[in-house]
């Protein structure tokens, strides 16, 4: 799917449209990403991560994040950290309180806590990364995503304390210079990542199939047991009776087999 949408697309030639959409991707690539990475230091040190990781696995008892990203989380080192991993984190290791509608739900429009924010950045990676069709963009579609994307940055930062920089460089960002190259090249990246959630989907059903296939045979080993059990009590019932039938056969016989003979 990866490639024949790249095929369908390199026949066109840029748009405004597409331009558009390639200023989104950059937005989500760089200061999106950038401003989760800050709030995520401001919550946890990386010396701490590992630890702090490794407590969640094991009190969970379950695959939480893959052998990938537990090599990141490992590593700490947050600039290479990507939303999904970022999210994760912020979400399960973190203690920022959830908001109104809960994790994995969309905020509601007037709710502007930290993880309202960290919330519609998770969303706006999927329609843009994992589920987008459309690689172009009206300019009113443009404005309204893209002063959207503007103020959850700016939210951030204000919850940082810090400055500025990410609102900043997403003024720049509105309207520097982009080129054809430039934007096929940040389209192409909207697809490589595609590509990479359809790998993801596809690895977690598998992994659900195998789970499904590691139950059923947990429950034929199960009733293999019990009919184990159940035949090997049969059969030493079975061996119960016939030594009882010996003994009592030994029991009717006289203990001087002489002693009847005498007269």
């Amino acid at each position: 799917m990866q490639h024949t949408r790249r095929m369908s697309l390199s026949k066109y030639e840029s748009t405004r449209g597409t331009t558009h959409v390639a200023r989104i991707a950059r937005a989500l690539l760089g200061p999106c990403i950038d401003v989760l990475r800050e709030v995520l230091a401001k919550e946890i040190s990386p010396p701490d991560l590992e630890r702090k990781v490794k407590t969640y696995i094991h009190q969970n008892k379950k695959p939480s994040i893959s052998e990938q990203q537990k090599r990141l989380v490992y590593g700490k080192n947050y600039s290479v950290f990507d939303i999904t991993l970022l999210y994760f984190l912020l979400r399960n290791i973190c203690s920022i309180p959830q908001h109104k509608n809960n994790w994995g739900k969309n905020p509601e429009l007037t709710d502007k806590s930290v993880s309202a924010n960290i919330e519609r950045v998770r969303i706006l990676r999927n329609e843009w990364y994992g589920h987008t069709t459309d690689f172009s963009l009206s300019d009113s579609d443009f404005e309204q995503r893209w002063n959207h994307i503007s103020q959850i940055v700016k939210e951030l930062e204000g919850y940082l304390g810090t400055a500025t920089k990410y609102h900043d460089t997403l003024i720049k960002l509105k309207s520097c210079c982009m080129d054809p190259d430039s934007t096929q090249y940040y389209i192409d990246k909207l697809l490589a990542v595609e590509g990479l959630q359809t790998d993801v989907t596809n690895l977690k059903e598998g992994f659900e199939e195998l789970q499904t296939d590691v139950t059923n045979l947990k429950e034929n080993v199960e009733e293999m047991k019990k009919a184990n059990e159940k035949s090997s009590s049969q059969e030493l019932d079975k061996n119960i009776s016939i030594d009882e039938i010996k003994e009592a056969i030994g029991n009717l016989k006289p203990e001087n087999p002489t002693a009847r003979m005498e007269f």
